[in-house]
């Protein structure tokens, strides 16, 4: 009967040191070994620069383990509005806090129309591609995106219909209008896992 109550505990300690410590969910650079290091936290997903997919990661007061394409386990403290990693090999990366407006949008993001029952899934590239559909099984359409600070403007061909999206960084999400056929609009959020 002690290890459920255990494991309720430590899982009530994970979640409250994470959400205790809100330095921790942004944005942060650095390099290690001569490479750049960013790691973006986003609640309970952590990505790494050029990972293909998100980490699962666990974050107690002073340490920070993740697995997924790139694994680690590290002690991890704030200094000077910085953060500071310490490796099982005793390096010290010194991470620097990133605007929230320095994250890629790239991915995969959905979203449900407030008059539609069918979501919209949208996926971004590097490249400056995207093309969307309605959910499950609708018909991609291809375009191009840019963006300037908050605002991305989408390009869909061959028709050059433009979608205005309003970006919120913190909030992980952006604000789709002019979606045809009647101009509606939709919140999407970005989503990391299939």
């Amino acid at each position: 009967m002690r290890r459920p109550v255990f494991f309720l505990l430590l899982a009530a300690t994970l979640v409250a040191a994470t959400q205790a410590n809100p330095r921790l969910l942004r944005r942060w650079v650095g390099s290690y070994q001569g490479r750049p290091m960013h790691l973006d936290f986003y609640g309970d997903t952590m990505l790494v620069l050029n990972d293909a997919l998100a980490l699962d990661y666990r974050a107690t007061r002073d340490s920070l383990v993740a697995v997924g394409d790139t694994s680690f386990a590290v002690s991890f403290w704030f200094a000077l509005d910085r953060m500071l990693l310490q490796t099982a090999q005793g390096d010290v990366i010194t991470m620097a806090p990133q605007d929230v407006l320095a994250r890629p949008i790239e991915g995969r993001w959905l979203g449900t129309p407030s008059d539609s029952d069918r979501p919209i899934e949208l996926r971004m590239t590097r490249s400056g591609t995207a093309r969307w559909r309605r959910e499950p099984d609708g018909t991609w359409v291809s375009g191009e995106w840019d963006r300037v600070m908050r605002v991305i403007l989408f390009t869909w061909l061959p028709d050059s219909v433009v979608w205005t999206a309003r970006y919120d960084p913190g909030g992980n999400a952006m604000l789709v209008s002019d979606i045809p056929p009647d101009g509606g609009s939709v919140i999407l959020r970005r989503f990391f896992r299939r």
